[in-house]
């Protein structure tokens, strides 16, 4: 024989199910709207705030002008800028090869910038531009505190490039000495005039630039500094002394003297 419940017995358990229901929906809608509050006061507190914006790797550009181009700056919301976004704008500055954006500890952001680096001065009629190492020209607003050779001429953007590629493959060492470059005339920058820090001057053809410099410390240490003069690594390697090419101190003094004597004997004979 089934045992039949009656439904006031069920009653209670029916209204105490209900009532766990209904708190529990009530807890969900508290804890929602809380949350809620809590997002809103967040966004409205300094809290989401950048704080600070650390930028890495700017020589060419200053940190204001990136944070402008990648449309950042302390005191925004934190979240109100896309890091692809902001990434995407500083990629495409002049002179930056690659850049990265990110946020840091809720309230820090960290940008790096790899620019293509300066190599040399150009001067062009009195106004220096850098030439970076992809072979482009970049105009400074600023000028940039970088210890770098200067280079005259060089105009063509092919010969600019491979310039550019051949200063790239110098040993270190031998680039640090290298003062100044001179595009020679007529030559379409296929021959060139380097002037060094130690006091030599090079010759030598530009599309073998890098390989003969590379043998420059053991030239040098062969002449044993006795006198500078101009190395010429055209073809193959010769030393001329600047005594020969362009005669004595003490005999371009004699010939001054000697024309200053002709000069006053001139003279005597008109009287």
């Amino acid at each position: 024989m089934e045992k039949v419940i009656d439904i006031e017995e069920r009653i209670p358990s029916m209204r105490k199910k209900r009532r766990k229901k209904t708190n529990r929906k009530f807890v969900i809608i508290l804890l929602l709207f809380v949350t809620i509050l809590l997002v809103l006061l967040y966004f409205q507190s300094q809290a989401s705030k950048i704080d600070a914006v650390v930028l890495e790797g700017s020589v060419l550009h200053d940190k204001n002008f990136y944070l402008e181009q990648a449309g950042i700056s302390s005191g925004d919301s934190i979240w109100g800028f896309g890091i692809e976004d902001a990434t995407k704008r500083l990629r495409a500055v002049e002179g930056v090869q690659e850049a990265t954006v990110s946020r840091k500890w809720f309230r820090d952001v960290h940008i790096t910038v790899k620019e293509w680096s300066p190599i040399a001065w150009m001067d062009r009629k009195g106004q220096y531009e850098l030439l970076l190492e992809n072979g482009d020209v970049f105009t400074p607003v600023e000028k940039p505190l970088v210890d770098i050779p200067i280079v005259d001429g060089f105009e063509d953007e092919d010969v600019r490039k491979l310039l550019a590629s051949q200063l790239m493959e110098l040993d270190e060492s031998v680039y640090q000495l290298v003062s100044e470059i001179v595009e020679q005339e007529d030559s379409k920058g296929d021959s060139v005039i380097l002037y060094m820090d130690d006091g030599y001057e090079v010759h030598a053809l530009l599309g073998t630039l890098s390989e003969k410099l590379s043998y420059y410390p053991e030239i040098v240490n062969q002449l044993n500094g006795s006198e500078k003069g101009v190395i010429d690594v055209e073809v193959g390697t010769y030393f001329t002394p600047y005594s020969k090419l362009y005669g004595s101190e003490e005999g371009k003094v004699d010939e001054e003297n000697a024309d200053e004597e002709k000069g006053d004997d001139s003279e005597s004979e008109d009287e």
